[in-house]
């Protein structure tokens, strides 16, 4: 028997149930509308390009931003999923943001978001997405501040480019701490020594165009910051539906 001081619980500490180690898996301890775990697999029910596709959760990413007093939360899974069409492994982040005007069980934004770029980083573009007004060459007459994309997703220049604009007009990038969730020795839980602590800063943009269907849909742009690494990741992607994924 040993006593509660730090090196074990005496008999006092489990009759009372003080000093009880939380068993709770570390996934559910942090923001995670989707109860999920690493290593639950994902499917999706919104285009026929994902039809038979089973994902799986190889990390989960949890961001808390601070805006004024308040802190707020969204969760990436990175899901990890093979095709028979596809070599190697498609993969993808699905991001859920709590949203108030969402009236579904769930009560989040789901965003399905693909990597489009990623690099090391560079002075020019960390300097364009951080000025504004007569500062920025992509700040227009209306004081809204844009971000054009000149190629296209196999590296190809666009005849036009893709220009998408900051939301709500958001002069400043988002500072946030990230907690990074990764069975890293693959035992099949998280310990506390397998979480990685980023700071990230991050730019958000969006714009208006059509599907393959000719519909009208919003399309997004993320420009995520490593502050430690200086690494720029860029993420694509559209809104989706909870009623469109399956977790299991």
């Amino acid at each position: 028997m040993t006593s509660a001081d730090g090196k074990g619980r005496s008999l006092f500490d489990i009759l009372t149930g003080r000093n009880q180690r939380d068993m709770t898996p570390l996934e559910l301890q942090y923001h995670n509308p989707l109860e999920a775990k690493i290593g639950c697999t994902v499917c999706f029910d919104h285009e026929e390009d994902m039809a038979g596709i089973n994902f799986v959760i190889e990390k989960i990413s949890v961001y808390e931003t601070k805006i004024g007093r308040e802190k707020f939360h969204h969760t990436d899974y990175h899901l990890k999923g093979t095709s028979l069409d596809t070599e190697g492994y498609i993969r993808i982040r699905l991001r859920l943001t709590p949203d108030e005007n969402v009236v579904d069980k769930l009560g989040h934004r789901i965003q399905i978001l693909y990597l489009y770029e990623e690099m090391v980083w560079d002075e020019d573009l960390y300097n364009m997405l951080c000025e504004n007004g007569d500062h920025n060459p992509d700040y227009d007459d209306a004081g809204e501040t844009s971000f054009k994309v000149n190629y296209d997703d196999e590296g190809k220049e666009l005849e036009s480019p893709r220009q998408y604009w900051r939301i709500e007009n958001v002069p400043d990038p988002y500072e946030s701490n990230c907690t990074l969730l990764a069975d890293l020795d693959g035992d099949g839980t998280i310990e506390d020594d397998e979480l990685e602590h980023l700071t990230v800063s991050s730019w958000d943009f969006h714009r208006s165009t059509d599907d393959e269907n000719g519909q009208e849909m919003t399309e997004y742009l993320t420009v995520e910051m490593d502050d430690g690494t200086r690494y720029f990741t860029f993420l694509r992607g559209t809104d989706i539906k909870a009623f469109q994924i399956t977790v299991f």
